[in-house]
């Protein structure tokens, strides 16, 4: 995959400035390769912000609602890393406005813009309320979501298998787990998704020429094994990192056993939390 008006490929991100894209943006940077970092919050200048040290950068502020602004943002694209929305629970109609129509203007500059490949943020809380035993062993769980938050997300990768069925675009669903430099304790050890397996996850996505949808977990390899990685392994993601060998080289001594009851979606699938509040 090549950009023909810059002859690099040039690779968009939406949602750079978030909590993900901070991370993992860094680590998509290749040779020949433009990283397009869209947000509505950017400096004035590269080298202002945490991506100051990559040669070929361009920053486009915009925001998923704006439809012009999102558009010319993408415009010319060959990839898009679709990171930006609400990442937790919300009022119903911020959700609305932001995850679902956000989500449907990205993929719509996209396709007006020739991206040919989508990775889509989706959320393991789209199946918040699956049983562990069902998610390690089965290979696509169906949606069932935990929250607001976790329909919305369910409603995202819906999106993106209209787009790839009408359009012929590559789209992959990432069924993000917990993000983080480092992994938790307990369920945490089961659930980590570290910086660089993201970026290997996104490389898969941004590689990917097939036409089709594809909803794979956005999660390490770790020891507990929690999750069926089959989907994520037929597109090309192979998961590296490994809580529980993180864990042990840190602190010395293997962390006790994951402890993970419940739905895998833990407190998103509690009824103390209500519907539609703010967490």
């Amino acid at each position: 995959m090549t950009g023909g008006r810059t002859g690099r490929e040039v690779v968009a991100i939406t949602g750079a400035s978030g909590r993900i894209g901070r991370r993992v943006a860094p680590l998509l940077d290749r040779p020949g390769r433009v990283l397009r970092l869209v947000d509505v919050d950017l400096p004035d200048r590269p080298e202002d912000g945490p991506w100051g040290a990559l040669e070929h950068l361009e920053l486009r502020p915009a925001s998923i609602e704006d439809d012009d602004g999102i558009r010319a943002a993408l415009d010319g694209a060959d990839a898009v890393v679709h990171l930006a929305a609400l990442a937790s629970e919300a009022p119903w109609a911020d959700l609305l406005r932001v995850n679902i129509d956000g989500t449907r203007k990205v993929l719509e500059a996209a396709r007006l813009g020739g991206t040919r490949s989508v990775v889509l943020a989706s959320s393991i809380h789209a199946v918040g309320f699956a049983d562990p035993a069902d998610a390690a062993g089965t290979e696509v769980l169906v949606p069932r979501p935990d929250s607001y938050y976790g329909m919305t997300k369910a409603a995202v990768e819906a999106l993106g298998s209209v787009y790839a069925d009408r359009y012929r675009m590559s789209i992959v669903s990432a069924r993000i787990c917990d993000f983080e430099p480092e992994p938790g304790p307990g369920r945490g050890l089961s659930q980590w998704l570290s910086p660089g397996d993201a970026a290997r996850l996104f490389e898969a996505g941004i590689a990917l020429d097939d036409g089709r949808h594809h909803i794979v977990w956005g999660v390490s390899a770790n020891a507990p094994d929690g999750y069926d990685l089959r989907a994520g392994r037929a597109i090309g993601f192979e998961p590296r990192d490994d809580a529980v060998a993180f864990a042990t080289a840190r602190d010395g001594a293997p962390p006790e056993a994951a402890v993970r009851p419940g739905p895998i979606g833990g407190y998103f699938a509690d009824a103390a939390h209500p519907l539609g509040e703010r967490w």
